[in-house]
């Protein structure tokens, strides 16, 4: 079979220089305007100009210098002004390829691609291309994600099914239910505030001072002022997933599963179905009292684990995961009854919850701390019932096919895993537990999936569940009276 011609050279988008430009000035172009307004001397905007000319002069340079294709089922990538460098990349070793369209991009009508490679490890992309069309962004993650070269080539691809689309209205109760989407509005305020550090010293404490000055120090006044803090932490937390999730739609083309969202970067996540290793079904008891849970995909090669990169489901009505679990796994058993893990299980849930707030509650009476012992001890009280929550939480299920895994309270997880993901076990087993008769199996993934754990099982469920899993592996770990035996009739 003769291979195909490798394609043109590919260049990056002509107004990838404006990105270029963006990405080397950043946050310091106020600093610079406010030096080229209030310069007293009369040559600080010929010699900005200067530098703006051989900038931009530079930045052209970096653009027609860098190029991309295709060829005999490889990327190539060549680069640099004063040194060149050119990097290969088989497409059997790319993991993932992501879009992502900042807000300038998006202005532009450009999306960024960022592609992992098996020998990347970090949280980064480890090769990036800063600025191309939709159009071509789209067919770079095709051809990048096919076998080959005459794969991407002759690839028409089957319309998508929808799996999930989130509504505003459901994204704003998943960001009031959880508090991780306060941070992306925090980081424009974050912005905001480098700005405000750019401006003179005078107007900056001048400014400190006056709020200084109004905050109430009466009953009535604090009142408002922690009710005020609490509608605004409120209304950052809906902003911070409307930002994050905005238009959230999950589909299905087939062979992969791609994720879009984002307001101001809308990005876009590919996930090929044949790395997927199961899901998991994630809440707290602030989401469990209103039906809603989040669900993210347990997938190979997707790098530094981030969530956001696994996110099938920021928030999604309990009512609605039976339905979207079997589109990912039409083997998985999303309401299946757990085996309970036994009751031994319970004090080391309890002492672990009081005993060391407690403890350090007691020292600082000693001390006369006050304050700090009272809040310890509220909170050893506190930790009573969500230590009895989490030991409620606590079970697993193996069908045969699909294990199930569940455990935690404050942050609940319940995983549905395919067995032969897991690439090597381990048990687990402190003196504390030894004496309880209980252990922890730990699930090591391939491909950088992560791990998981079956906490606090007996022996007995343990042995059972290593034996059903896989008997010649786990011949070692497991006592041969343990081993269930089929008598033949």
């Amino acid at each position: 079979m003769s291979e195909l011609a490798p394609e043109p050279r590919g260049r990056l988008h002509p107004l990838a220089v404006l990105v270029f430009a963006r990405k080397r000035i950043g946050a310091s172009i106020l600093p610079i305007l406010v030096v080229a307004f209030t310069w007293r001397g009369g040559f600080a905007l010929p010699v900005l100009g200067v530098l703006v000319a051989v900038g931009l002069a530079v930045l052209v340079l970096e653009w027609r210098r860098f190029t991309y294709r295709i060829e005999a089922g490889r990327l190539v990538i060549e680069r640099g002004v004063l040194r060149h460098t050119t990097r290969v990349v088989p497409l059997d070793r790319i993991r993932g390829v992501d879009l992502q369209a900042p807000w300038l991009h998006r202005v532009l009508g450009l999306v960024q691609v960022e592609v992992e490679a098996a020998a990347g490890g970090g949280s980064a992309a480890e090769l990036t291309l800063a600025a191309v069309s939709a159009e071509e962004g789209e067919r770079l993650r095709r051809a990048l994600l096919s076998a080959g070269a005459r794969e991407a080539a002759t690839d028409d691809p089957r319309p998508a099914r929808v799996l999930y689309r989130a509504t505003p209205r459901l994204l704003v109760a998943g960001g009031l239910t959880s508090g991780r989407y306060i941070l992306a509005p925090l980081a424009v305020i974050g912005v905001i505030a480098n700005f405000a550090d750019d401006l003179p010293s005078t107007l900056g404490d001048r400014l400190l001072s006056e709020a200084a000055d109004r905050i109430p120090t009466e009953a009535f006044g604090v009142t408002a002022l922690v009710a005020v803090g609490i509608s605004v932490a409120l209304v950052l937390a809906a902003a911070g997933s409307l930002l994050t999730d905005w238009s959230f739609e999950l589909t299905d083309d087939g062979d992969r599963l791609v994720a879009q969202r984002g307001l101001l970067t809308r990005r876009t996540v590919a996930i090929d179905r044949s790395r997927v290793r199961g899901f998991d079904l994630r809440d707290s008891p602030l989401r469990r009292a209103f039906g809603l849970v989040g669900v993210r995909v347990v997938a190979g090669g997707v790098a530094g684990g981030r969530p956001g990169r696994t996110t099938m489901a920021p928030v999604i009505a309990r009512n609605q995961v039976h339905e979207l679990a079997l589109a990912l796994d039409p083997l998985a058993m999303p309401d299946a009854t757990l085996e309970r893990h036994p009751i031994a299980a319970r004090p080391r849930r309890l002492t672990r919850a009081i005993v060391a707030p407690a403890l350090l509650g007691i020292v600082a009476l000693g001390l006369q701390w006050w304050l700090p012992a009272a809040v310890l001890l509220l909170l050893g009280l506190a930790g009573a019932p969500l230590a009895l929550d989490r030991y409620r939480q606590l079970g697993h299920r193996f069908d045969g096919s699909r294990l199930a895994v569940r455990e935690g309270s404050l942050s609940r997880r319940w995983t549905s895993l395919d067995p032969r993901a897991v690439v090597s076990y381990g048990v687990q087993r402190s003196p504390f537990q030894a004496r309880s008769g209980l252990c922890t199996i730990v699930l090591h993934l391939g491909q950088g999936a992560g791990s998981r754990r079956v906490l606090d099982c007996s022996e007995e469920q343990a042995a059972a569940l290593l034996a059903t899993l896989d008997v010649p592996l786990f011949a070692p770990f497991v006592p041969r009276s343990s081993i269930p035996v089929e008598v033949a009739a």
